[in-house]
């Protein structure tokens, strides 16, 4: 069995959010990794709506794990949670996000199916 390594401290690509935190990720065959560092006063409206093709929501789903910090999110419906430190969650298209609370939130996402490139450069979290 091969063994293939690549690390999110040299990804395959990176966004920055300015002084709201970063966003990279790598992708291994049919697999991706991200990483998202978003300080306090990240939110998806602010930092990826813009970029989001005219969406007013997020239309992926993330499989995610809260490193450290919390992060919120909004679904379309209303329902509203509180991820923390620790927390496995899924998070189904239409929904957004933000960091919730002074501490810098990091978050972990893995996607497995076919990865395009393209798919990942408009929807970096939440």
């Amino acid at each position: 069995m091969a063994i293939t390594v690549k690390s999110l401290d040299n990804p395959d690509q990176a966004f920055d959010f300015g002084p709201a935190g970063h966003y990279e990720y790598t992708v291994v065959g049919d697999s991706m990794v991200a990483r998202s560092v978003l300080n306090a006063g990240w939110s998806w409206d602010e930092y990826i709506k813009p970029h989001a093709d005219g969406a007013e929501s997020c239309p992926e789903t993330h499989h995610e794990y809260v490193i450290s910090g919390s992060i919120r999110y909004l679904t379309d419906e209303g329902d509203e949670i509180v991820a923390k430190a620790g927390d496995h969650l899924v998070v189904g298209p239409g929904h957004r996000a933000w960091v919730d609370g002074p501490e810098p939130c990091v978050v972990v996402d893995v996607e497995q199916g076919e990865m395009e490139d393209e798919e990942h450069d408009h929807d970096h979290e939440g």
